[in-house]
């Protein structure tokens, strides 16, 4: 077993992105940014992030983290399992292009996965678009941030406005949000 794990790990929301765990288990044990957490496995930002080492051992980054790989490859469920398995062992956490639903975070402060996919630009439960900026400092909103709901320049995310989305913006992002959750039950059955 691996020595270096986290002292706090809340349980993951059942669509929770794997980029957004790790933003939260960075504020759950004060650390300033959630790179901490990929140096304790010996990974890297803005690269793509083995899910499993092999069938016998646990990846690092299950180890650190203390969740299954399989709950890890669940989290980093991505689009492109739509087309095969192709990288579906590895997961990429890019620095920035980072979206999200003021009014989600407010009900409950988590990332979901399917604001990682590019697809989706608007929330359908809200029905708003997806923030890309921070309404305050006006720079896109980085994964390597202090906490799930504030940007680094300190503004709370859960207080910014989101626009009207459309309705064809709505459709999609709910279409591709049934998918998912069908991709995932997939994925679990299969693991």
């Amino acid at each position: 077993m691996h020595n270096r794990v986290l002292l706090r790990t809340p349980t993951p929301y059942e669509d929770e992105s794997l980029a957004g765990y790790l933003i939260r288990l960075n504020e759950s044990n004060y650390y300033s940014s959630p790179k901490w957490i990929l140096q304790l496995a010996g990974l890297h930002i803005n690269c793509r992030i083995p899910l499993t080492n092999s069938l016998y051992e646990p990846s690092t980054l299950s180890q650190v983290i203390q969740v299954s790989d399989e709950q890890l490859k669940v989290m980093a469920s991505l689009p492109n399992q739509l087309v095969g398995d192709v990288n579906s062992q590895q997961y990429a956490i890019y620095k920035y292009a980072k979206k999200l639903c003021p009014h989600c975070l407010t009900e409950s402060a988590y990332c979901r996965k399917i604001w990682d996919w590019d697809l989706v630009t608007a929330c359908y439960i809200h029905q708003c678009v997806l923030m890309k900026q921070c309404s305050s400092c006006q720079k896109n909103i980085q994964w390597s941030r202090p906490a799930v709901t504030r940007c680094r320049c300190g503004f709370d995310f859960r207080t910014g406005l989101a626009q009207t989305a459309t309705f064809h913006q709505v459709n999609l992002s709910a279409y591709l949000s049934s998918l998912e959750k069908s991709l995932a039950t997939v994925q679990i059955s299969r693991d």
